[in-house]
């Protein structure tokens, strides 16, 4: 950084000494360049918890079984959905989730560098009039992380509803209670991998949130 900063400055004499045209081009893009690295350097250094650098498991359930709950869950997963993909962030196994469509719970796996660190301040309740949802924000597990769920932990259940294309399935850890829920569709095998490892995240996030 300090060699690019140098470099800069000389190109600032240069151009001051030429008006060349050319060089002030150059000039304004190692000035954009160096604003972007700025600001990565930022990053780090303003998210510096021990789980910040990871990727992130965003869970959204309804507080409340109205229809206006059901449709700011959906509402809060593509909001969470457009933020990744505008920032380039790699998303994984995303609920599908359509303008208008209703869900009592939806999660996003967002696997990319710092996703935890820039969500989790997103976790807790969000309110929208008479609705409400609660948001939970977990660091995602790596594989070195151990892996403390038994083959008999973890029950399956298919959710069914009055509308087959709502229909889920619900991934449980016994021991905990803690659950995760995906659409039953095409992708369930996929489905079922992706959520032991949501599972373990959960159950990470609530050793940070209970230490001890």
């Amino acid at each position: 950084m300090r060699q690019r900063l140098d470099e800069a400055r000389q190109l600032l004499a240069l151009a001051v000494d030429t008006h060349d045209d050319a060089v002030l081009a150059d000039l304004r893009t190692e000035a954009d360049a160096l604003s972007d690295a700025v600001a990565d350097l930022r990053l780090p250094m303003r998210l510096d918890g021990p789980f910040d650098l990871r990727g992130a498991v965003v869970v959204v359930r309804a507080a409340g079984t109205g229809e206006d709950t059901a449709t700011l869950v959906v509402t809060m997963l593509r909001q969470y959905l457009e933020w990744a993909e505008r920032h380039g962030l790699v998303v994984a196994v995303p609920d599908d989730v359509p303008p208008g469509s209703r869900l009592l719970e939806g999660t996003l796996v967002v696997a990319a560098p710092y996703a935890y660190g820039l969500l989790r301040p997103e976790a807790g309740r969000h309110r929208a009039g008479a609705a409400e949802v609660t948001v939970t924000v977990a660091p995602l597990v790596e594989d070195d992380d151990p892996d403390t769920i038994q083959d008999g932990d973890v029950r399956v259940d298919l959710m069914c509803t009055r509308d087959p294309a709502t229909a889920s399935v619900r991934f449980t850890h016994l021991p905990t209670g803690r659950s995760v829920s995906f659409r039953n569709d095409a992708r369930a095998r996929q489905h079922r991998e992706i959520a032991r490892r949501v599972l373990r995240s959960l159950l990470l996030v609530a050793d940070i949130e209970n230490p001890g």
